[in-house]
């Protein structure tokens, strides 16, 4: 018999025996009419809890213990949970049912296919045999990409509570590589049930523990990549939430020839909504081990991050730490922000730094500053300290600290108004230090419609109180100005809507008379005697897919003791949609020979592929560099992104390398890169091979850079 049961959630029906059910003996007739139409209603209203509903081929119930036995095409429904199976008893007054063959439970959060199922209805607990759990999209990926759900799979499985799982053995993934793929349908709608198939990557592992909203512990855990173990871990703990949790993100694993292997795993730590910090370890098998802690915060009035390094390396039998933060502070009106950068090795960054950029940084600077907004200026303190990363004898001054006030540009009448001074104390060990007091007011003025005029003039007065500044007396001053003068126009000619010609000629004079030497602390010093010109001429023709730019400048010393003309300079571009090219460099007319060169050329080939060349050339030194950088998406799944520098010089050869390679499935990512670092002094070249996995909704490890560790969750 097919029938259809609406049932109260509590019955206080008595009776023995099958289908016992008054209004049932009652409806007898109509009982055999619905049996030739394979539906039987019983409507058994429930004033106060929400009704369960059993449709199946067959359904019995037993009065004696309010139990209801369903067989064939099983569909239970309570509130927002749904029940299928071949087979199924309820017990009405505890909602606990047992269900075999093809059980499919679902509610809003959560999928289970399972061969068996002891559930309660109302608790959401009970146990699982043979089970595939798919766990609804609980968060979005970066970048506003699909949602993540997450599966488990496992033979006997615990339902400890709504959102709480445990199993004595179970696999883990968010990949979904193989969801929905067959089954019965469960509805009128068609849907299909999921069934389990072997996921492109999964965690499998003992003891595994998961609180839906919080993590997934296992031990004894393997990574395997279809079904092929790969990786073990003792031990691990994954996010399973929406917000930011705490967790391993997946480790750096890699080799180079001067630290032998290298692995480093990274531990995320939500300490809460606003702070957050990260633990790394780099270990080296040649160096030494590696130990990083970065601490992040955010508040209304504040927000830094902190970031301690620490490495003692057995090689060299040194021992290396880093220092660097940053933290910004708001009082009322006052803001305060403090930069701090130090390292107790100039070495440091050339051995361990990822970036190109920090392994040939020359100085190392940190700073503080308090500033306060007033009418139309500002008044700060402030406190530098510079590190010389590459001359270890170097005495760089150090601002420690700076008092300086400054208006900003405001209109008197005609002309425009800007003021800077500022009374600065230079320490350093050796060599002139003290005291120095500049204060530079600025007026300007522009007139002038088809040519502009814009001049200025600048006044500057500098005094000193200095100390080990010999050969220089210890009280300085300088009383100078600077003029500056520059006229420009504009010449526009149209051909229609196919073409646009303009030229724009220039030309600016600057002087600043004789004054007398001084001793070098930054840029004010360099405020000296200047009387030159300069003739620029730009010239840009637009077309409807080409664009010709060229800028000839070409300067004039009037202090030059022989009246030569200093090197003529050519800036020049072009580009047509997917394809560039642009060149600057100085021509000596004098000696008609060519001072620097550099050309840049970059074209998108094919669709997702562009290869950029570029060309660096000094005469002095006989410097010759090409770069050639390569960026292609291969394919959906295939991308390169390849670098490649090259030194012309005797000695020198094959410099900077990074061949990057990616390739991206629906759920997991791998990053290969080879690279070689430059030597330097007497330490060779430094090649090396870096893995980097992106499993989604795990988060991934990539090289941090010491400039701004940061280690975030997916």
């Amino acid at each position: 018999m097919k029938g259809s049961c609406k049932l109260p959630v509590t019955s206080n029906k008595s009776g023995r025996g099958k289908n016992h059910n008054p209004k049932l003996n009652s409806l007898l007739v109509t009982r055999y009419l619905l049996l030739i139409l394979s539906s039987v209603l019983w409507p058994l209203p429930s004033p106060a809890r929400a009704a369960t509903t059993i449709t199946a081929d067959v359904l019995e119930h037993y009065r004696e213990d309010d139990r209801y036995v369903a067989i064939g095409n099983v569909k239970i429904e309570k509130g927002k949970v749904v029940l299928y199976a071949d087979k199924a008893i309820l017990y009405n007054k505890s909602s606990d049912a047992e269900a075999k063959g093809h059980v499919i439970y679902e509610d809003d959060t959560t999928v289970i296919n399972s061969e068996q199922a002891e559930l309660n209805l109302d608790t959401k607990t009970g146990k699982l045999y043979n089970a595939l759990i798919f766990l609804k999209s609980q968060k979005t990926l970066k970048g506003g990409g699909p949602k993540i759900g997450y599966w488990i799979k496992a033979e006997n499985l615990q339902k400890i509570k709504e959102d709480h799982y445990h199993a004595s053995t179970a696999t883990f993934t968010t990949c979904d590589s193989e969801p929905f793929t067959g089954g019965r349908p469960q509805d009128s709608a068609g849907g299909k049930i999921f069934a389990a198939g072997s996921p492109d990557w999964c965690f499998k592992g003992h003891d595994v523990d998961m609180e839906v909203g919080k993590r997934l512990t296992a031990h004894n855990a393997t990574y395997r990549v279809k079904g092929l173990p790969v990786l073990y871990s003792p031990f691990i703990w994954a996010p399973v939430k929406t917000e930011r949790e705490t967790g391993f993100l997946f480790p750096l694993i890699g080799n180079t020839s001067t630290k032998g292997f290298q692995f480093s795993p990274s531990f995320f730590w939500a300490i809460d909504e606003n702070k957050d910090a990260t633990f790394n370890l780099d270990y080296y098998s040649k160096r030494g081990l590696g130990k990083s802690a970065e601490y992040r915060y955010l508040d209304f009035d504040s927000k830094g991050k902190w970031y301690l390094y620490h490495l003692n390396d057995k090689k060299l039998n040194k021992t290396y730490y880093q220092l660097k933060g940053m933290h910004e502070q708001q009082f009322g009106d006052i803001r305060g922000f403090a930069d701090i950068n130090y390292v107790n090795d100039q070495n440091f960054f050339r051995e361990f730094a990822y970036k190109r950029s920090e392994q040939v940084q020359r100085f190392l600077q940190s700073t503080g500053e308090a500033s306060l907004p007033l009418r139309n200026s500002r008044l700060y303190l402030l406190g530098q300290y510079w590190v010389d990363l590459q001359d270890k004898n170097a005495h760089v001054p150090q601002r420690l600290p700076e008092v300086g006030y400054v208006i900003n540009t405001s209109g008197i009448g005609p002309l425009m108004f800007y003021m800077s001074s500022s009374l600065t104390n230079f320490a350093r060990r050796t060599e002139a230090s003290g005291q120095r007091l500049d204060i530079n007011p600025t007026l300007s003025h522009s007139f002038g419609d088809w040519i502009q005029v814009f001049q200025s003039l600048s006044l500057r007065e500098t005094a000193y109180n200095l100390k080990n500044a010999a050969p220089f007396d210890s009280m300085l001053h300088r009383e100078t100005f600077e003029y500056r003068a520059n006229a420009l126009t504009r010449l526009i000619k149209r051909y229609g809507s196919s073409a646009t010609h303009i030229i724009e000629p220039s030309l600016s004079y600057s002087f600043i008379p004789e004054t007398h030497p001084l001793p070098t602390f930054d840029s004010v010093e360099l405020f000296d005697k200047i009387s030159s010109a300069q003739l620029s001429l730009l010239n840009t023709l637009y077309l409807r897919n080409l664009t010709l730019s060229a800028r000839l400048t070409q300067p004039y010393d009037f202090n030059a003791s022989a009246h030569t003309l200093p090197p003529t300079l050519l800036d020049a571009s072009v580009s047509s949609g997917p394809f560039s090219l642009s060149l600057n460099m100085s021509e000596d007319l004098n000696k008609m020979q060519t001072e620097t060169l550099n050309t840049s050329l970059s074209a998108t080939v094919l669709k997702g592929t562009t290869i950029n060349l570029s060309e660096y050339y000094a005469r002095a030194g006989d410097f010759m560099q090409y770069y050639l950088g390569i960026a292609s998406a291969i394919t959906n799944k295939w991308s390169i992104n390849w670098n490649i520098g090259y030194d012309t010089r005797k000695g020198q050869g094959l410099r900077a390398l990074t061949l990057r390679n990616i390739y991206t499935e629906k759920c997991w990512a791998i990053d290969l890169t080879f690279s070689r670092k430059p030597g330097y002094d007497i330490r060779p070249p430094e090649y090396s091979f870096l893995i980097m996995f992106e499993l989604k909704g795990l988060g991934s490890f990539k090289p941090y850079e010491y400039s701004s560790q940061s280690q975030q969750k997916s």
